[in-house]
């Protein structure tokens, strides 16, 4: 889209701002490093069609980099309002004031007329400066790199290619009437005249050659139905003021009868229907890459003279008034002013009356649902008090089940106590009393065996208390931790049980909350038990792993296994209880798998610290009054 005259003035505003954010925000280094001086002259004045536009591109991508701070100027050589000579002239003597005593490190030339004049004073006001330019076409000892510090890209007109795409949007037109009359630009209309040769075979091509402007529009107004117009530019011979040729397109557009293209960026929203052209932004990005390497360090002339791409380009309304179907369009096609929709424009609104609608509807049919759901939830009650009533009578029935668990694992640690502790110690006290009526000769036969005997009976002693204080609270639980108290536990009960059992810590479980440590140990214990009590497992598998802040343990089984929800629905299982109550006191979840002939596997996960700090032992669950291993999990 061109620019107007007001956003070329926020464009240089974003530019001054992009300047200012460098300033303060850069690098201490960066503000260190001495700016830099760019100076791009414009061969026309600085109102004229595309000047302006293209000096802010260049302006705001030299800007747009903290990397090298920029001082930019811009000067203007108006070779349109004035001749050559006199132009030239004042323009040297002012630079040279200007800057005397600056230093210039690059100097961008904008057009032919301005590489001219900044090679021809090179020496004099700036000496050895690369030049960087932007231009139709170069002179020949520029383009052969004859001479020395001078890059830039070429931005020919693309006549040929306009008219080509012109062409294939109207396929029955039989004449091109082409505009092209510049008498300050040598040969021009040669040029434009040899880019359109190649067409003589398709179409009529017809040069309109008028010294004034109203005889111009004549012309144009004359021209047939089966034309369209090729807009180059257009200089009156003779004018009382200068007229820049973008005034002089949209007065075209108004008197001519046919579709008017034209290759300049400037004419789109003037009146052309399109054409091929080649933007500002793309010039000026490259112009300032450009200039940016060799402020860096690279010399101008390891940087490739290069064409610039051309893009086709349309005007949206110019489409709808002369019927071109936008679908005809090449690929990537850039379209200015296109007029939106009623969707478009009132998308907003229509969406918004929609989600209003939708949501009245949903509220109403929510009311209908919700009334519903209630009828159906005072159903619910109803018969939720009726299974409440009979889930309370179980508790009850559960509660005195743990009571006399409690009181069974009690008897059994006192007849543990009874008839194996006491028994030992009756033992241990004959030996000694029969020591004491011995003939004191230590070296005796029967003194060394009675002291043997009472040795071995001494050792059992011991091992039945550490056997029985390892089943209540086993030591590597406080000193080693969790695994290796499970791994110990694991080993014990294939001594002890005869069955095979696989221990695996797939991680390092890091701290662990001793309450949870007590609940999984607890745990893993019971199940290991009843897997070889009740299900007759003859292996087992016992895996422990940590996964962020949560333990993970497992206890699979080759055993009879059970059915779950039978178990469930008669109220047993009081060892499935206690491990599920276990799991919920530390803020962990418990998944038994089971099934009559298929083993059984049950996962255990929670935090590897509690929800909040609580002691199994007040919620009843810590049996270290009774070993946990002792109860059922399906008594």
């Amino acid at each position: 889209m061109v620019l107007t005259r007001l956003r070329i003035r926020r464009a240089q505003a974003a530019a001054i701002s992009v300047l200012a954010w460098a300033w303060f925000y850069s690098p201490v280094s960066a503000q260190a490093q001495a700016p830099r001086t760019v100076l791009t002259i414009h061969w026309g004045a600085e109102a004229f069609p595309g000047v302006g536009e293209l000096d802010a591109a260049i302006r705001s991508e030299l800007l747009s980099t903290i990397d090298t701070p920029v001082n930019y100027y811009a000067e203007y050589l108006e070779t349109e309002e004035f001749t050559p000579e006199a132009s030239s002239a004042a323009l040297r003597d002012y630079i040279r004031r200007k800057f005397e005593g600056r230093h210039i490190d690059v100097v961008i030339a904008d057009a032919s007329a301005a590489l001219q004049f900044a090679l021809r004073y090179r020496d004099e006001l700036f000496p050895g400066t690369p030049i960087v330019f932007v231009s139709v076409a170069a002179p020949e000892e520029v383009t052969k790199r004859s001479v020395a510090g001078v890059t830039g890209v070429l931005r020919d007109v693309a006549f040929g290619e306009t008219l080509e795409l012109a062409l294939s949007l109207h396929p029955a037109v039989k004449r091109a009437y082409v505009i092209a009359q510049a008498p300050s630009i040598n040969a021009y209309q040669a040029r434009v005249k040899s880019a359109l040769d190649r067409f003589s075979p398709q179409v009529e091509i017809t040069f309109i050659k008028e010294s004034t402007v109203a005889g111009l529009l004549a012309a144009v107004r004359a021209i047939p139905k089966d034309s369209v117009i090729l807009y180059g530019r257009y200089t009156p011979e003779q004018a009382a003021h200068v007229i820049y040729p973008d005034e002089i397109m949209r007065l075209i557009a108004e008197a001519a009868p046919v579709p008017v293209y034209g290759p300049s960026e400037v004419y789109i929203g003037k009146g052309i229907v399109g054409g091929m052209v080649r933007t500002a932004d793309v010039t000026a990005s490259r112009v300032g890459q450009i200039a940016r390497d060799i402020l860096d360090g690279k010399r101008p002339e390891d940087i490739a003279i290069a064409e610039l791409p051309t893009t086709p380009t349309f005007d949206w309304r110019q489409l709808q008034r002369w019927g071109i179907d936008a679908s005809r369009l090449p690929g990537g096609s850039a379209i200015y002013f296109k007029v939106p929709t009623v969707w478009e424009t009132y998308r907003a609104y229509i969406v918004g009356a929609i989600v209003i609608v939708a949501a009245q509807l949903l509220l109403i049919t929510g009311l209908l649902t919700q009334h519903a759901r209630r009828r159906r939830a005072e159903e619910t009650i109803l018969t939720r008090e009726a299974s409440l009533r009979t889930s309370y009578e179980q508790i009850r029935q559960l509660a005195g089940r743990l009571i006399n668990a409690q009181d069974t694992a009690r008897a059994a640690i006192a007849q543990d106590l009874h008839d194996d502790v006491c028994q030992r110690l009756v033992y241990v006290t004959l030996a000694v009393s029969s020591l004491k009526s011995s003939s004191g000769n230590i070296e005796d036969v029967n003194t060394q065996k009675a002291l043997a005997e009472l040795e071995r009976d001494t050792q059992g002693v011991f091992d039945g208390i550490r056997k029985m204080s390892h089943d209540l609270h086993p030591a590597t639980l406080r000193v080693l931790g969790l695994a290796p108290a499970l791994k110990a536990h694991c080993v014990d009960v294939e001594k002890r049980q005869h069955v095979h059992v696989t221990f695996t810590a797939h991680s390092d479980l890091g701290h662990v909350h001793p309450d949870v440590a007590v609940c999984f140990f607890r745990i893993a214990q019971e199940a290991i038990r009843n897997a070889i009590v009740h299900g007759e497992a003859r292996r087992l598998r016992v895996s422990i792993d940590r996964s962020g802040g949560n333990l993970e343990l497992t206890v699979a089984d080759d055993g009879g296994g059970f059915d779950l929800e039978a178990v469930r629905r008669t109220g047993g299982g009081l060892g499935l209880v206690t491990m599920e109550e276990r799991a919920r006191v530390v803020g962990a979840e418990t998944r038994i798998a089971a099934a009559p002939g298929r083993g059984t596997t049950i996962h255990v996960r929670g935090p590897a610290e509690p929800p909040q700090p609580v002691r199994l032992a007040h919620a009843g669950l810590d049996s270290r009054s009774g070993s946990a291993g002792e109860v059922s999990a399906t008594n």
